[in-house]
């Protein structure tokens, strides 16, 4: 008794000590509730969710922070889970959010907003474990048939040109087109970007008449070693190591942005995301080589048509025609140029820009990147390699087309439908990522494995491309051509799969590097303009009926690069950038061998 009379005066004590003790600051919600509304606001008036579409419709939609479950602020930092509405005039969404905050000049600013996990489901995991288990098989099957260097580039030489045609056109597109177009729809006003799609004919053209047949001619596997017969090896290895640079941050940004948006929509783990589609890829090419990358392109390409066909037919059935017709209708969204055509600033994204930029980036695409170039030698003849350009090229178009119009669809139906989550994704600079949450939250069981699969085909087509090229040029520039050394096929053939090994480790490293980079598009945009900068000026010396200077050429090629540096610095168009580098590498390079021929003429015959 004497013991539990004093366990329970002891306990008494602590509660009247506890009662009396001072209770912990409150914290105020209210300039996190400002910071979140404010931020969300001015994330979202630029992409139509919210101010027009108040004045263009009668639906008016509000987003609104109800209030915070749980606020913790810890010094100059601060989480919260916040309740978010938004509400229409007949309908409401509602969510919350996970916010981050950051006390910067004595005020809370946002840094990042977290979505709900979804559900993604053992039917869509299942087809999705599937899809990289055929990829798998396909690489087995083509490995037995490899005998060389030559089978593991550019098989033979004997590959059907229509699987071809659409393995350009697989890899051309990737990931950034199934979830950048539908983004970029969805953001934008309308479908100016989409007058690009037309003038990849022309594109097709210049590669098939002027481009190609010489390739084929000159007999090359890489692309650069025809830089060297028009003009030197140091023109044939600059143009190989850019290629390099592009490849190993591309293959690092297309393998993490669709890793990413499945991260973000499903909740399972980002580094197990990238470190298990890196792995399948990495596999299959290196087992495989070139065919496998042909053959699994194809399966890709079914899946990818696959997702489009799904996705359109689901977000029309969910919106509903007649919505579907208002709201497009009502915000011009599949308007590809303004009323008026506007002054093309020299800053501003308009439709000439748009055409130039897209005549020469995909010339220097299908002309002067392995990736691409490598699979003209895959078929039985110029003719047929001709009519895989046009398969690949005329197969794009509608694909892109396809993927605006689900942007465009997308918009209409979160607009009739509110959702807290797609403002969420937008005010956290996560737009590309609306279209994988609209496929895993309202497609059925199993479908949206299928979409989620195609979404990791597109990504996966451009990684293995990139791999297997990326092994070519560095056996075929810098190995097989510096070696003093005589040494057997087979050992290079060893050197190559070990090669392409080699690049999915650092393709994998290199996406897991990105997740430690807030804006890894930006960065992406200055490695390529960095390591594509006057290739295609450089290469189009190498088509003159003369010949240009080795030290013109590489003067045009740094020219090229002094004019970057002062884009970059500039309010230039980035759209411009391609188009002033290359013309500046050609003229400059022209104007140099100009002046070393004067000289030469003066002094004598030329040494070459």
């Amino acid at each position: 008794m004497r013991i539990l009379a004093i366990a329970l005066l002891s306990a008494s004590s602590a509660a009247l000590a506890a009662a009396s003790a001072p209770a912990p600051p409150l914290v105020d919600p209210a300039p996190f509730k400002k910071a979140l509304e404010g931020h969300v606001d001015t994330k979202l008036r630029g992409m139509l969710v919210h101010e027009e579409i108040e004045s263009h419709l009668d639906t008016p939609m509000k987003i609104e922070v109800l209030g915070f479950e749980e606020l913790r602020p810890r010094g100059p930092v601060a989480e919260a889970s916040a309740n978010v509405v938004v509400r229409s005039d007949t309908r409401e969404g509602t969510g919350t959010w996970k916010v981050d905050f950051e006390l910067k000049d004595g005020a809370w600013q946002v840094t990042r907003i977290g979505i709900p996990e979804q559900s993604f489901g053992a039917a869509n995991y299942a087809m999705v474990i599937l899809y990289l288990g055929g990829m798998l098989a396909i690489g087995w099957w083509t490995s037995r048939r490899i005998s060389g260097t030559r089978g593991f580039f550019i098989a033979e030489g004997k590959l059907n040109h229509i699987v071809v045609g659409i393995s350009l056109m697989t890899t051309y597109l990737s990931a950034f087109t199934m979830m950048g177009l539908s983004a970029s729809a969805f953001s934008n006003k309308d479908w100016t970007w989409a007058i690009q799609l037309p003038f990849l004919v022309i594109t097709a053209f210049v590669i098939t008449r002027f481009v190609l047949p010489r390739y084929r001619d000159a007999g090359v596997i890489s692309v650069y070693q025809y830089l060297e017969q028009r003009i030197h090896v140091s023109s044939r290895l600059l143009a190989s190591l850019t290629f390099i640079l592009f490849s190993v941050a591309r293959m690092g940004l297309v393998l993490y942005l669709p890793a990413l948006a499945f991260s973000i929509i499903t909740g399972f783990p980002l580094v197990w995301t990238i470190v298990v589609m890196g792995a399948v890829v990495t596999a299959y090419t290196a087992i495989g080589g070139i065919e496998a990358v042909i053959w699994t392109d194809l399966a890709q390409a079914f899946f990818i048509v696959l997702g489009a066909a799904l996705s359109v037919v689901f977000v029309l059935a969910d919106t509903g025609m007649a919505e579907f017709a208002r709201v497009t209708a009502a915000f011009h969204k599949f308007r590809l140029v303004e009323p008026g055509f506007p002054k093309a600033g020299l800053t501003q994204v308009v439709a000439l820009w748009l055409v130039l930029e897209t005549i020469f980036q995909t010339i220097r695409i299908y002309g002067t990147q392995q990736d691409m170039t490598q699979r003209y030698m895959a078929t039985a003849s110029t003719r047929k390699a001709n009519a895989s350009v046009w398969i690949a090229i005329l197969a794009y178009i509608p694909l892109g087309f396809a993927f605006y119009f689900i942007g465009s669809a997308l918009f209409a139906y979160y607009t009739t439908v509110p959702d807290a989550t797609v403002p969420a994704l937008v005010a956290n600079g996560r737009a590309d990522a609306i279209y994988p949450y609209f496929v895993a939250s309202r497609l059925p069981a199993g479908l949206a494995g299928i979409v989620i699969a195609a979404i990791f085909a597109a990504a996966m087509s451009s990684i293995d491309a990139c791999m297997n090229s990326s092994s070519t040029v560095c056996i075929e520039d810098f190995y097989r051509r510096l070696s003093r050394v005589e040494r057997t096929d087979e050992h290079y053939l060893k050197v190559a799969k070990g090669l392409t090994w080699a690049w999915g480790i650092l393709a994998t490293l290199m996406a897991l590097s990105f997740m430690q980079i807030t804006q890894a598009q930006d960065v992406w945009a200055r490695v390529m303009g960095i390591s594509t900068n006057g290739v295609l000026g450089l290469m189009a010396l190498a088509f003159l009926p003369w010949r240009v200077h080795r030290v013109a050429a590489v003067t045009g090629f740094l020219a090229s690069y002094v004019c970057l540096y002062f884009m970059m610095q500039s309010s230039l168009t980035f759209l411009l950038w391609p188009v002033v580098g290359n013309t500046a590498c050609f003229l400059v390079a022209l104007a140099a061998n100009a002046v070393i021929r004067l000289g030469a003429g003066r002094r004598g015959p030329q040494a070459r």
